[in-house]
């Protein structure tokens, strides 16, 4: 599951340089136009995509977990929670509140990257290449949490990516150079890849597929008011202290908060009726 989303996520990170190498090479013109082009590949595709999809695997024969071997350990039933219910277990606001940290932070630190890197001594195309870096650090950290996914619930992973948030968010407030801002990369590419593949099957496996299009649909409108929201404080710390050392620390101080709530949240139960079919489950 997490494999579709890493792909997107990656781009996030390759699209600057690209779009930089095209507006110094050419013009910004040229470059915006081959930005429209990819969007409209994506209009393109993505209906059909959505067109093309059918039911569950089930229906046809085939496994959640395509490819590998039947398991021989004991099979418990899937959970089939409604959206109402959903909303009543702190799991579901442990996921939303990671998603709404990252995609805020992140998104801050993304729209602010060449400025932060000015901050810590790092030149404009030293900065790009940070990009990179930290693109393929996501793509590593997307498969390896995705393989830990398989073995772990998700509320005890999301630790791991709050920390490394919280790393990413310290370092460039407290110290500057090369080799800090080469861990800023590590760790935000890190904290990005391990909660984009938490949030891919995190929510599946605790809430099931029945109303999973609805659970998910309430849990985006954090992830998107994330992204809105995340960079605003950080405009407001230039404006009024001078740097982004305040709303940085901030930051850092909010993502140990919700790393640290992940151990008091329990596994949910549903206490409605469980779907018919199963499958392999982890362990409470």
């Amino acid at each position: 599951m997490t494999l579709p989303g890493q792909t997107a996520g990656v781009s996030v990170f390759f699209d600057p340089i690209t779009a930089d190498l095209g507006i110094s090479r050419t013009s910004a013109s040229i470059a915006y136009a081959v930005g429209t082009l990819a969007g409209i590949v994506a209009l393109t595709i993505l209906p059909v995509a959505a067109a093309l999809f059918r039911d569950r695997p089930e229906k046809y024969g085939l496994s959640t977990d395509a490819g590998l071997p039947p398991t021989t350990q004991d099979l418990r039933e899937e959970p089939s929670f409604t959206r109402k219910q959903a909303l009543r277990t702190g799991v579901f606001w442990l996921l939303c509140a990671a998603g709404f940290l990252t995609n805020a932070i992140g998104t801050a630190l993304l729209l602010n990257h060449f400025s932060i890197m000015r901050t810590a001594g790092i030149a404009h195309s030293d900065a790009l290449l940070l990009l990179s870096l930290l693109a393929g650090v996501q793509a590593v950290a997307t498969l390896g949490t995705g393989f830990l996914v398989d073995r772990y619930e998700p509320r005890h992973l999301v630790p791991f990516a709050m920390f490394m948030l919280a790393l990413a968010t310290a370092l460039p407030a407290f110290s500057s150079g090369v080799a800090i801002s080469v861990l800023y990369a590590l760790s935000l590419g890190g904290a990005y890849g391990s909660q984009q593949a938490i949030n891919a099957a995190g929510y599946a496996q605790y809430f099931g597929r029945d109303h999973l299009g609805a659970i998910r649909r309430a849990s985006f409108v954090f992830g998107i008011a994330g992204a809105a929201f995340g960079p605003l404080p950080f405009a407001a710390s230039v404006d009024w202290a001078g740097s982004y050392a305040a709303v940085l620390i901030g930051c850092c101080m909010l993502c140990i908060v919700c790393g640290a709530g992940a151990f008091a949240v329990k596994r949910p139960f549903s206490s409605a009726d469980p779907m018919m079919n199963c499958k392999m489950g982890a362990t409470p």
